[in-house]
């Protein structure tokens, strides 16, 4: 075994000790903890607990009622193994009392070589978990078992209770992090200011993180005060990622021209825009006025109008040269093949078959792409709409104005990046979501972004219907769905899976290549029946969509290919299969295809779930609103934050104590904070505010 540095290796900054030399560690429990990013003493001060459990008292057994979680002072009577069937060979009991003579019996179906000659008739011990009752018997299944019954750390008191790492009980992870307290605490120093915590009534860092992990009373205002402190530090590096884009330069256009232009567009929309659609019209004017790089997030529901006020911003951008007299560029990066024909198709429906627009795909053909960057070399006006080929080389654009990320949670920040970085000056940058983020989550993990949000529906947009389907159900709903197609209505069925082996552990669950064939020739034998998947190629997707919106195939089998963008007014029908195998948002975009016309739209979700059992609570949400920012919430409370975003967005979102739904209040408090510090010390000059300027230049976040 190599020799232990010395201690002064870590002089410099004990608290970047790696944990390895933290007592009770050692190389094979650093290695666990090293899988799970606790690197350092630091990190290990900072593992905080995922609940406590109070142990101030210690509990006689006649005191206590079933299920409840407590402490007992015992005394061993008496050990012994028992010889069982089945997955457990061998079950270890141990018979004790209590102070007041009361018995108890303790089991154990796995435990290490030893254990038990530590219950010797007559050993005292603490034990603590939930205590059962069968009869006139009481038992502990697994208890945490103290024989020091004069250490407190782990009775007496209040105690943490830590997530088991990889199998380290969380006895011995409480054991390692008071040690670790006691190693650390001296060094830790306050980098927040102190003005601000007196402001919250909140304490300094050291009481705050021993609270955390070892309270000794109140502990709920060292917990607030990191939580703020988590939201504090994020707030103000977002915050000030957005300082530093306003200050770039970027395309500054003339407002006159653009509106000029925006006045030879509009009368080409089938429909007046909404408020909500010309206010997010104004602000990308503002923005593309101002001489600096537009960064805005537009979100809206489902259908609320996104896609026109995209073409718009495009083509009005597009309608203006620079001040070198180059025509500007405009590029939309749309998630799948299918969304970006529409946007294409679309755009010349809506402006003309002469608007300069170009669509690239992974399909587009090595002579159509040299032509596309034939146009683009050119220098004259284009809108090229794509998928994620518009980031592959060697597309180049001459002059590149505004850039437009459709759907963006599809994407992560390294391909919005990708696009950006093909204009030698930073482009507009205009993002779009139909999935509406809650104002907690635009606040932190948009937080440097602008926020235009559309809440209304285009006029004639009809509202939709939803209904909890369960198997008794279905030959009614077939009715009304067959009535529906007899009046020229369309109807989509979604399926969690494509083919029926395609998911080991879910061949119950009826896939979308089977229904089809079932709907065709048993239920709908009168109606043509087609069907998306992902398996298709892209000319068969395009085929069989093309068909849908000639209302050529009446019924279409599809998988959540269709979940984003896919638009035809005449269909009024969705029916969901599984519908709990789907998260919350992805069922409101999935519902989102319906509802696009004068005619009045129905949703079913149906659920394999037997009748006794509860509805999952998602789906109760779908059937009691449409509005896309409350099912938001609801997504979030139910999800976290993490699958919200998935992972490529929640990877930006540090926090080990803060949560975004339950701490709302702190997070807000964190943002004036912040936004306060940055008006009035943004070089952060003050006194009190030189620890924090201290912590962001050893942390590289600004230049020493």
């Amino acid at each position: 075994m190599p020799n232990k540095p010395a201690v002064s290796n870590f002089s410099q900054n004990p608290l970047e000790t790696p944990v390895q030399f933290i007592k009770g560690v050692g190389p094979k429990l650093a290695a666990v903890f090293n899988s799970r990013d606790i690197k350092t003493l630091h990190d290990l001060l900072y593992f905080f607990p995922r609940k406590y459990e109070d142990r101030s008292q210690l509990s006689a057994l006649r005191e206590v009622q079933e299920n409840t979680t407590t402490s007992f002072k015992l005394t061993a009577r008496l050990s012994s193994f028992r010889i069982l069937r089945g997955k457990f060979s061998k079950l270890f009991e141990v018979k004790a009392q209590d102070r007041e003579g009361q018995w108890i019996t303790l089991k154990w179906f796995r435990v290490y070589k030893g254990f038990e000659k530590k219950f010797e008739p007559g050993t005292e011990f603490i034990a603590t978990g939930a205590l059962k009752v069968f009869g006139s018997g009481r038992e502990m299944v697994h208890p945490e078992i103290q024989f020091d019954i004069e250490d407190d750390v782990h009775v007496g008191r209040i105690v943490p209770v830590y997530v088991e790492i990889d199998g380290i009980p969380t006895k011995k992870l409480r054991t390692i992090l008071h040690t670790a307290l006691e190693q650390g605490k001296p060094h830790l120093k306050e980098d927040l200011p102190q003005y601000l915590l007196l402001k919250h009534d909140l304490p300094l860092l050291p009481t705050a993180i021993h609270q955390a992990h070892f309270p000794d009373h109140n502990h709920q205002p060292s917990i607030n005060r990191l939580i703020y402190e988590e939201f504090f530090k994020f707030e103000y590096q977002v915050l000030a990622q957005r300082m530093n884009l306003q200050k770039e330069s970027g395309h500054s256009l003339e407002t006159k021209a653009l509106q000029n232009s925006l006045a030879k567009l509009l009368p080409k929309l089938p429909y007046e825009l909404t408020a909500g659609q010309k206010q997010a019209l104004f602000d990308m004017v503002q923005d593309f006025v101002s001489g600096h790089p537009m960064n805005r997030l537009l979100q809206g529901d489902v259908g609320a109008g996104k896609t026109a006020i995209a073409l718009l911003s495009a083509l009005a951008v597009m309608d203006q040269k620079s001040n070198d007299g180059k025509w500007y560029q405009t590029a939309i990066m749309a998630p799948t093949e299918i969304l970006a024909e529409q946007h294409y198709q679309n755009t010349l429906k809506v402006f003309g078959p002469k608007t300069p627009v170009k669509l690239l795909v992974g399909k587009t053909t090595a002579s159509e792409r040299k032509a596309i960057q034939a146009h683009l070399d050119s220098g004259e006006p284009c809108l090229l709409i794509g998928t994620h080929a518009l980031i592959e080389d060697p597309v180049k654009f001459t002059n590149l104005g505004l850039v437009i990320i459709d759907e963006q949670h599809r994407f992560g920040v390294e391909q919005r990046r990708k696009l950006r970085e093909k204009s030698m000056i930073q482009p507009h940058t205009l993002i779009m979501t139909a999935t509406p983020i809650p104002r907690t989550l635009a606040l932190t993990a948009y937080g440097d972004l602008e926020v235009s949000i559309i809440r209304e529906r285009p006029p004639g947009r009809t509202p939709i219907k939803t209904h909890l389907v369960r198997s008794t159900d279905n030959a009614k709903m077939n009715e009304f769905v067959r009535k529906q197609l007899n009046e020229g209505r369309q109807a989509y069925f979604i399926f969690p899976l494509v083919e029926d082996s395609e998911e080991e552990g879910f061949t119950h669950l009826t896939s979308a290549i089977s229904a089809a064939e079932t709907l065709a020739n048993e239920v709908f034998t009168e109606f043509k029946v087609g069907i998306l998947h992902g398996k298709l190629n892209g000319k068969e997707k395009a085929a069989i969509m093309e068909r849908f919106r000639k209302n050529e195939v009446q019924i279409l089998v599809s998988t959540t290919v269709v979940e984003v963008g896919v638009d035809v007014p005449n269909a009024t029908i969705m029916v969901i299969e599984h519908a709990e195998r789907f998260g919350l948002s992805q069922l409101h975009q999935l519902r989102g295809r319906i509802g696009r016309g004068q005619h009045a739209s129905t949703c079913f979700l149906k659920t394999s779930r037997p009748p006794h059992l509860p509805t999952p609570e998602r789906l109760e949400v779908m059937c009691e609103t449409e509005d896309g920012f409350k099912i938001a919430e609801a997504d979030l409370e139910l999800r976290g934050p993490g699958e919200f975003l998935g992972t490529r967005q929640s990877g930006s979102l540090p926090f080990k104590i803060a949560n975004l739904v339950r701490d709302q209040e702190w997070l807000n408090k964190a943002r004036e904070d912040v936004i306060q510090l940055m008006k009035n010390d943004p070089e952060l000059q003050a006194s009190g505010n030189i620890p924090f300027k201290r912590y962001l230049q050893n942390t590289g976040r600004i230049e020493s």
